[in-house]
């Protein structure tokens, strides 16, 4: 099988199979088999593959083709420089987290001596991009109360020799750092409304973690667990950033206001304008 015979053949199955983003797909993962940049495959699409890349890539597209996330495939997604393990113990990495983390990053780039936790940190996305941005002079700390998603934060910490940087502790939400102030908290919590889960893309529904994607009624009862507890975290000046979903920025702005009146709340769109970001100074 020649590398445009086994591209012309993946999209046919990945389309047959109503698969999104079929054709990205196919490219994507024959490139991870054959270790080539896109142009390659289209400047050599007459060159034969090995019989072992051939395999495997055909055992790839069949995985892709019941929907499985390219990323769950290979184990590995690029972020922000880092390079990352995951599993389906973890959420993928998006977009709109990136988003939050420059925004972070434009607050705290030239600070030194700041007390740093991501609460909810699965592979370790936020709390290792702002340790590899932000350097050696502040103080980084991450918590999950899965034991599953810690283990890939910790290898991500390692492959990306972060690990002397970050302290990891197991816990739900909080409670793991009693008696510590912080003056800067992430978090991306499960946000998406129990009676939602149901209807998501079947990428999500049937790969992704359940336990970091229901916020159970409207979206909100694990960030309102959260929020309660917030204000004995935050330094005098500290600041969290929370990433939320479609339409949930009135909801937590009045449960920040019931669980911390001095607190100011901003809440921020993402690309498409979307409530995506909220900002809770203390």
């Amino acid at each position: 099988m020649t590398i445009g015979e086994a591209l012309k053949w993946a999209r046919q199955v990945l389309e047959r199979e109503k698969v999104e983003g079929g054709r990205a797909s196919a490219e994507f993962l024959l490139r991870k088999v054959i270790g080539k940049d896109k142009a390659y495959l289209h400047t050599h699409d007459e060159e034969s593959l090995m019989e072992r890349d051939e395999q495997k890539y055909r055992e790839w597209v069949e995985k892709r083709s019941k929907h499985e996330p390219v990323w769950y495939i290979t184990g590995e997604i690029e972020f922000m420089g880092l390079d990352l393990h995951v599993t389906t113990d973890v959420l993928i990495p998006r977009p709109e987290t990136e988003l939050m983390i420059e925004r972070i990053l434009s607050e705290f780039t030239g600070k030194s001596g700041a007390r740093i936790l991501d609460v909810g940190t699965g592979s370790g996305t936020i709390i290792l991009s702002l340790a590899k941005k932000l350097g050696l002079d502040n103080t980084y700390m991450a918590s999950d109360v899965s034991s599953e998603a810690l283990s890939v934060a910790n290898k991500n910490a390692v492959s990306n020799e972060l690990d002397a940087l970050v302290e990891f502790r197991a816990g739900d939400l909080l409670s793991p750092w009693q008696g510590v102030r912080f003056n800067l908290i992430t978090a991306n919590l499960p946000y998406v409304p129990h009676e939602d889960m149901e209807s998501l893309a079947l990428d999500l529904i049937h790969y992704e973690p359940r336990l970091a994607l229901d916020g159970g009624k409207a979206g909100m009862e694990i960030y309102e667990r959260f929020l309660r507890e917030l204000s004995g975290y935050l330094d005098e000046d500290g600041v969290a950033f929370l990433e939320i979903g479609y339409n949930q920025g009135a909801l937590i702005t009045k449960i920040v206001q019931d669980s911390m009146p001095k607190a100011s709340v901003e809440v921020i769109g993402d690309y498409a304008d979307i409530d995506r970001i909220v900002i809770i100074r203390a």
